[in-house]
C-alpha cells in the first residue's frame, strides 16, 4: 500500500505477434550519435525519483513518474506542432514511421531520456500492432544506482508513450511493459502498445 498516494490499478492481457514483423530505425546507429544532445534536465528527474522514493514506497514512485509523463507530455504538446497533427494508424506507411520515430528519439534524447525502436507486426487478422524498444532507460538507470528489487520500473515511459503515441495515432492507445532490463545486462526494455 502506498504511504503518499494511492494508485488505482488498471492490468490487461498482453498479445502476441508474428513474425512478420519490421524494425524502425533498422540501424540504431544515426540514434546512438544524436545521444550527445541534451541539456542536463536527466539529473533532476533522477533526484526527483530519488526524494521519492525516501518519502514514500514503490508505489508513491510509480504515481508520481506517472505524473511527471503527463507534465513532460504537456510541455511537449505546448512547444511541438508535429504531434498537434492528427494521424491515422491505417494511413502510416513505413516512411512515416520512421520520420516518426527520429523525431520520438530527438525528443527522448533532447531530455536523456534513452531512444526508440519501433518492431511492427501483424496478427492473425491482420491488425497491425506494435512493440516498442527502450534503450538506456532513466529509470532502469536509477532502478539499479540505488538496488530496487522490483520487475519493472518504466510507469514514467509507459505513460509518456501512451499518452505520445494516443496523439500522433488519433486513437486510444495502451502501452504496457512487458520487459524491464532493470534486473538484466540487456539495456533493452520492451513495451506492448495496443489500439484499443
Amino acid at each position: 500500500m502506498a504511504r503518499l498516494f494511492k494508485r488505482p490499478e488498471n492490468e490487461k492481457n498482453k498479445s502476441s505477434k508474428d513474425s512478420s514483423a519490421i524494425l524502425i530505425p533498422q540501424n540504431l546507429a544515426e540514434t546512438k550519435l544524436l545521444r550527445a544532445i541534451g541539456n542536463g534536465p536527466e539529473l533532476l528527474f533522477i533526484k526527483s525519483l530519488e526524494t521519492i522514493l525516501k518519502l514514500g514506497d514503490f508505489d508513491d514512485f510509480k504515481y508520481i513518474s506517472e505524473e511527471i509523463a503527463r507534465n513532460l507530455f504537456e510541455e511537449i504538446l505546448n512547444h511541438e506542432p508535429f504531434l498537434a497533427r492528427e494521424k491515422e494508424t491505417n494511413e502510416k506507411e513505413n516512411s512515416d514511421l520512421e520520420s516518426l520515430t527520429r523525431y520520438l528519439n530527438k525528443l527522448l534524447l533532447t531530455y536523456r531520456l534513452g531512444y526508440v525502436q519501433l518492431h511492427i507486426s501483424t496478427d492473425d487478422s491482420k491488425k497491425m500492432g506494435f512493440e516498442i524498444y527502450l534503450y538506456d532507460s532513466m529509470t532502469v538507470l536509477f532502478g539499479k544506482k540505488v538496488k530496487l528489487e522490483e520487475e519493472t520500473v518504466c510507469s514514467f515511459y509507459e505513460m509518456l508513450f501512451q499518452l505520445l503515441f494516443s496523439k500522433i495515432f488519433n486513437d486510444n492507445v495502451e502501452v504496457r511493459e512487458k520487459f524491464c532490463s532493470i534486473s538484466s545486462e540487456d539495456n533493452r526494455c520492451i513495451f506492448d502498445m495496443k489500439f484499443n
